[in-house]
């Protein structure tokens, strides 16, 4: 049941990493063009860095959840690979608890931000009209989705116990390096 949901999730994750990889394709075609038009026509695209500020926090937020999955996060293992692996898993499941209780707080004080900004029909001061609650959507979303890849690492942890991997004898991915 556990696995089913989590390749469900992992589907979830993989279409925000393609809208991350939009994003900064998008930006990165926009400032081209911007700097095109500029240096050739002097007609440079209006309120290109203020559309660029809003997409940027899709670049970032909606890939948290990816890169934790692949487990490729930078992590710190200059004290835990000096403790026994017991000590080891209990950090794990120690800094799953607090990374879960960060996540969901910033989840939530992220969708009021956000909500606010949207009723209010906040627009940023720009040449042309940019809705600045777009870019906060991607806070709320992209800590939602990292809150629940946490709660998944936790359970599979919880789950899978002190078990050892079969080929080199150190804890699996979820506690640690291989």
């Amino acid at each position: 049941m556990l696995a089913k949901m989590d390749h469900l999730f992992q589907k979830a994750e993989k279409y925000l990493m393609f809208v991350s990889w939009f994003a900064t394709i998008f930006i990165t075609i926009m400032i081209i063009i911007d700097v095109f038009l500029r240096f050739f026509f002097n007609k440079p695209l209006p309120a290109t860095w203020e559309m660029s500020e809003v997409v940027m926090p899709y670049i970032v937020l909606f890939a948290l959840a990816y890169t934790l999955t692949k487990d490729v996060h930078v992590r710190m293992y200059l004290v835990t690979n000096l403790l026994p692996p017991k000590a080891r898993f209990g950090c794990e499941i120690f800094s799953n608890v607090i990374s879960i209780g960060f996540c969901l707080m910033m989840t939530y004080w992220s969708w009021l931000f956000f909500w606010e900004s949207y009723i209010i029909g906040e627009d940023m001061l720009a040449a042309i009209k940019i809705p600045w609650w777009l870019g906060k959507f991607a806070m709320p979303v992209g800590m939602a989705t990292f809150s629940v890849r946490f709660i998944f690492k936790l359970l599979a942890a919880l789950s899978t116990g002190l078990k050892k991997s079969t080929n080199s004898g150190e804890l699996s991915p979820y506690y640690g390096p291989q």
